[in-house]
């Protein structure tokens, strides 16, 4: 593997610059709430009142949690309370997008949610990019977790969870901070479970900097990316959840302190279904006949086959995402 950063160097900033440019998110709020909810089926109750304790030194409690809060959920016990407000942590990254300028650059990250798919570390030994008549680009060897020092060493999803996991576990840091890094572990672990957040589509002509994620790809109910991060939003919360577990329960249980260490591992899972079930031949086909046409790329249809298989694969992916979630923090916490 190289080891040459130079020669991706255009095509990450291409490649971040359109992606900011489209506002991506990862997993709408139905499946952010989701992986925070598995997760609190699995905390203990010591874990719960920790997470309680930092999350009301949020320096933003009162108006991105308290006043959000549905009346119904106010009014509910002290179990409903904390579960909204896990779910409220872990959109609230996506929150900060809206913020006023000075309080969005204090707290936005936007290449916070999302890798370069030639980054590769640990486990993650194939890069998530499928390449349509155009040469892989080089790998990028990504810097070990010791590395990351400090925020400004954070760049991506991966270096992300390094920073804010070590701040969020620091007790000599300040509550204040210990709480938006509990917001960015919960959010930025269900982000590495997204496919579409750890590598894109790269042609000749057509996506010659990336199909940023699939939003380049128009489908029948909005672009990819859009389609796989809301996959689940038509059942809601409490359906999907029940589902989730019951339909996992025996992978989630057996599951151990391992399987809540190491994201690389994480990435790898989600890069193997982008490569090999995301990106569906008929689109590498399509694109590959119309990659030297001046036209637009037809839109696709997603077949009932194609949206119920997604659903599966996100209803799994949301699954793991928040038994690892519960597994880091009853280690670490």
């Amino acid at each position: 593997m190289s080891g040459t950063f130079k020669p991706r160097l255009v095509y990450s900033l291409l490649f971040v610059s359109c992606l900011l440019a489209q506002n991506a998110l990862a997993w709408d709020s139905v499946g952010h709430r989701l992986s925070a909810a598995v997760a609190n089926h699995y905390l203990s109750d010591s874990v719960r009142n920790e997470l309680t304790r930092i999350l009301l030194q949020h320096p933003r409690y009162e108006e991105d949690f308290l006043e959000q809060m549905p009346a119904t959920i106010a009014r509910g016990n002290d179990a409903s309370q904390f579960e909204w407000l896990l779910g409220q942590a872990a959109i609230w990254p996506d929150m900060t997008r809206g913020f006023s300028d000075s309080e969005r650059a204090k707290y936005n990250r936007a290449n916070w949610h999302y890798i370069d798919g030639a980054w590769l570390r640990g486990a993650a030994t194939t890069q998530g990019n499928t390449y349509i008549a155009v040469a892989p680009f080089d790998d990028i060897l990504g810097p070990s977790a010791a590395a990351i020092l400090a925020e400004s060493n954070a760049d991506n999803v991966m270096t992300a969870l390094d920073y804010n996991t070590a701040l969020l576990g620091n007790t000599d840091a300040t509550m204040s901070q210990r709480a938006v890094a509990l917001c960015w572990v919960l959010h930025l672990v269900g982000d590495i479970h997204q496919p579409l957040h750890v590598g894109s589509l790269y042609s000749k002509n057509r996506f010659a900097s990336g199909d940023r994620g699939g939003n380049g790809i128009q489908t029948d109910g909005g672009n990819l990316h859009a389609r796989w991060d809301r996959a689940l939003r038509s059942e809601g919360v409490n359906t999907a959840l029940e589902t989730m577990l019951m339909q996992h329960s025996a992978t989630l249980e057996n599951m151990n302190q391992q399987d809540g260490a190491d994201w690389s591992v994480w990435m790898h899972e989600s890069r193997a279904l982008l490569l090999n079930t995301v990106y569906t031949q008929q689109m590498k086909i399509a694109i590959a006949r119309s990659d030297s046409s001046t036209g637009r790329l037809r839109e696709f249809t997603l077949s009932e086959s194609y949206v119920d298989a997604m659903k599966v694969h996100a209803r799994l992916r949301l699954a793991l995402a928040g038994r690892r979630l519960a597994l880091w923090f009853e280690d670490k916490l």
